[in-house]
């Protein structure tokens, strides 16, 4: 062999050594950042499972920012965590799942301008959009779960959007 085949030979056989690890780095990545995403959408569809399984006239109670109208003491209130996730960098409270529903505080609102949340909308069944409070009145709920954590990848976000309801059916 000459001089010049044996430099090919290293030079080959080092760009397939690069391709490797780089493969195999970013096979690395791409399962934390599937585990990662896994946690989060079960931690989301949990909350959202856990809103189904309590009566529906307290799950606003329970779940918005407010602790004056809590039924009970040890209530979850508006933020989670997730085992296994970093919080975002830009949230300033500490936690990386949130529980978003119409109205400030102990208020339930159905004339706030929230596309996210599907609003303003008839939230009690009346036919009217008013600003008036709905937490006492309300037939329908639409919540949305959003867990937002830090990752070796960034910023990653997941969000759940639902309608909870409490609609009877009349026989006739």
């Amino acid at each position: 062999m000459t001089l010049v085949e044996v430099m090919v030979s290293v030079f080959v056989l080092t760009l397939c050594t690069w391709m490797l690890s780089t493969t195999l780095m970013a096979s690395a990545r791409h399962a934390e950042n599937k585990r990662e995403r896994a946690w989060a959408v079960e931690a989301a569809t949990n909350v959202v499972e856990q809103m189904h399984g309590l009566p529906f006239d307290e799950v606003f109670a329970r779940y918005n920012a407010s602790p004056t109208d809590d039924p009970e003491d040890g209530v979850p209130g508006p933020h989670f965590q997730v085992e296994g996730l970093s919080p975002s960098e830009s949230d300033g409270d500490g936690f990386v799942g949130r529980v978003w529903l119409p109205g400030e505080g102990p208020t339930l609102r159905e004339d706030l301008d929230l596309p996210e949340l599907g609003l303003p909308r008839d939230l009690n069944g009346d036919l009217v959009v008013d600003d008036l409070d709905h937490a006492t009145d309300h037939r329908v709920l639409p919540v949305v779960v959003e867990v937002a954590w830090t990752s070796g990848g960034g910023e990653r976000r997941f969000r759940v959007e639902t309608l909870l309801s409490q609609l009877e059916r009349g026989l006739r």
